[in-house]
């Protein structure tokens, strides 16, 4: 490349991003979102455009030192068409003009244009929570209405009133509150919110998702969908999701580390446990890429058991009698007698627990003393590993489990509703443990157990705040609700699996949004949303799983159980020899969204086949949906699951009815 070429791409590269904001009034929003950048000294020119030539924005603009134009509505197309490819968003911020779709496809510039999304490069503030108050007077109107909630929407903008495809809500109660107060509280939220989002959408994001599992894949469908993402990344990805974005091969951890560095990754997300218990949130925050995931210090809530239940003691967490037997120093027979002598004394027979990672298998629970004392000397002897060196004998504690999963920030605790998963391999709750069979959220709980999880997750928010842990990440409480309230039965440091499968298709935030949120400490400002419906994951599994399930196995029919509008995610599997599986992601095909690098990677036009993959692991497939049938949605996950087919295919036929 000449010096000339060099220099003029340095030139391009260092070029402000360029922003015209439309406004017809007194322009509150407008001054929010130029002094917002002003103060974070972010490289964003601002013009402005006013189609009222006394409105009082113009003395905004003029104090704030942007330059500004009058052009009356029926110049608008003129004056745009002659500047259009100069803007990199085009901001309404209080015009009161419904834009044509000549116009929309002007700002469209040369990306695909979306009549009923939306035009990506234009968005709009709206004081109501769409689609309830569209139009003017929103305020006034849900004043008038008495609503007990309402707030604000941020979205893009189509050729109809307010109802492009929404980017992010925020509410507020409204009761007592004089009109006066309503008013400012609306207002409030807006000149924080929009310049917020503005950022986002001006700065995009790379994210680089770890982990090759079903999990995984619901994550980067989600996250694929962000008008936040400049591109996603794909680290560990099975050969059933990995077109979602750009591979990332790597041997360890610094050489991913390096390779993402190279990549100008901005935020990692980390799906499974070992990789956080191994401390590779520190390794990536050291060098300032963010992290969705525990640094190595607060993954040993989930990676040692006995650390959690000194947690959970010290800070006034239920959670049952233990006691701990460590032989990971050499066989020491007087602990394993005394333990044991303990629960004799009590009359009942323990829960064996390794005290370390034993990929959600390392939990025996015995009929009887004997059965536990094998089970525990097992263990000790090296059944898992390291991870079972050193076990708990746990009181069993008796009732409904469910699984709470919650986003910290450092600052704020915010849940999700309670999942209940299916961890035995057989119908009825038999077999031997495994990952997960299965799972449906909401739970199906009384609204005093609701409240018992309530207080427990202050109690929970409040020991993370005196204990200043302080990491961005997933907690997980397993949680058993015994007829003495609500108790921890462990922790976990991630999404799981497969709840995260089921979550997830109940929120209805964007995904990227709210992690963003997380590594900016403002998860407080995040109100999470979910669908007034049920989602019901099952989990097609190979012959022999857990312990040593079959693999290479050609599987049938994912084309045709895609027709039951069911999600498919992928864990083990990979492809046919030979075979090179083009883009496609049936998922979310259906969604109308902006335009954005991985959009034609979700119109399923790119990719006309779902074949041609081979089993590759113990559970291979998750089949998911939701509702508010709950039996017709259940009928189409398990139709799914008839008409597909591999050797060897194993799955519970009692997922939501038990």
């Amino acid at each position: 490349m000449s010096e000339r070429c060099l220099k003029t791409k340095a030139v391009l590269t260092a070029m402000p991003k360029r922003v015209l904001i439309l406004a017809s009034g007194n322009g509150s929003n407008f001054e929010a979102i130029v002094k917002y950048f002003q103060g974070k000294g972010l490289d964003v020119a601002f013009e402005l455009l006013c189609d009222k030539k006394d409105a009082y924005v113009f003395k905004r603009a003029k104090k704030l030192g942007v330059p500004s134009y009058f052009v009356e509505f029926e110049s608008l197309y003129d004056f745009l068409n002659a500047r259009k490819g100069k803007y990199n968003l085009y901001v309404l911020a209080g015009f009161m003009r419904i834009l044509p779709e000549k116009i929309l496809k002007i700002c469209a510039g040369s990306g695909k244009f979306y009549t009923d999304a939306g035009c990506c490069n234009i968005v709009n503030i709206h004081p109501s929570l769409l689609p309830k108050f569209k139009g003017k007077d929103a305020i006034k109107r849900a004043f008038e209405a008495k609503e007990k909630k309402t707030g604000v929407t941020v979205h893009f903008v189509n050729r109809n009133v307010d109802s492009g495809w929404i980017i992010e809500q925020k509410s507020f109660d409204t009761k007592g509150l004089s009109f006066t107060q309503f008013e400012d509280s609306i207002h409030k939220i807006e000149h924080k919110m929009y310049p917020e989002i503005i950022e986002n959408l001006l700065f995009k994001k790379r994210v680089l998702i770890l982990g090759g599992g079903a999990r995984e894949n619901a994550l980067a469908a989600n996250i694929c969908n962000s008008p936040y993402l400049e591109k996603l990344y794909l680290a560990g990805a099975n050969d059933g999701f990995k077109h979602l974005g750009e591979t990332v091969d790597f041997t360890g951890y610094k050489e991913l580390l390096e390779k993402s560095l190279a990549l100008k990754i901005d935020l990692l997300v980390v799906g499974a446990e070992n990789p956080l218990c191994e401390g590779i949130a520190d390794i990536f925050a050291a060098k300032g890429i963010k992290v969705i995931g525990a640094n190595k210090a607060w993954a040993r809530l989930e990676g040692s058991k006995s650390f959690a239940k000194e947690f959970m003691l010290k800070n006034g967490i239920k959670t049952a009698d233990y006691k701990i037997i460590d032989y990971s120093a050499g066989e020491n027979r007087a602990a394993f007698d005394d333990a044991f002598n303990y629960f004799l004394k009590k009359a009942a027979v323990p829960v064996i627990k390794a005290d370390g990672l034993a990929l959600g298998k390392g939990v025996c629970i015995a009929e009887n003393i004997n059965d536990a004392k094998l089970a525990a000397s097992e263990f000790l002897a090296g059944k898992f590993g390291s991870a079972s060196k050193k076990i708990l004998l746990e009181e069993r504690l008796f009732g409904r489990e469910v699984s709470v999963i919650s986003l910290w920030d450092g600052k704020t605790l915010a849940s999700f509703p309670p999942a209940s998963d299916y961890k035995r391999l057989l119908d009825g709750n038999n077999g031997v443990n495994t990952g997960g069979m299965g799972a449906y959220a909401p739970s199906n709980i009384s609204a005093r157990e609701r409240n018992q999880i309530k207080k427990y997750l202050k109690t929970l928010e409040m020991a993370l705040l005196e204990e200043k842990a302080d990491f961005c990440g997933v907690v997980y409480s397993g949680l058993i609700l015994t007829k003495d309230g609500v108790q921890v039965l462990e922790y976990n440091m991630r999404f799981g699996d497969p709840e995260c499968q089921v979550l997830l298709e109940l929120l209805e935030n964007d995904l990227l949004s709210v992690f963003l949120a997380m590594t900016q400490k403002r998860l407080f400002d995040v109100d999470l949303k979910f669908r007034r419906k049920k989602a019901y994951c099952l989990v097609l599994a190979s012959d022999g799983y857990p312990e040593s399930p079959k693999k290479g196995a050609e599987i049938f029919g994912l084309n045709e159980a895609a027709k039951f509008g069911c999600k498919l995610y992928f864990a083990g599997v990979k492809a046919l020899p030979g075979v090179v599986l083009r883009n496609f992601n049936p998922n979310h095909a259906d969604k109308k969204m902006p335009v954005n690098e991985n959009t034609k990677k979700l119109s399923g036009l790119d990719r006309e086949t779902f074949e041609n993959l081979l089993t590759n692991g113990g559970r291979v497939l998750n089949i998911v949906k939701s509702g508010s049938d709950d039996k017709k949605t259940l009928d189409d996950i398990y139709k799914a699951a008839q008409v597909i087919s591999f050797d060897g295919k194993i799955y519970r036929k009692d997922i939501g009815k038990c």
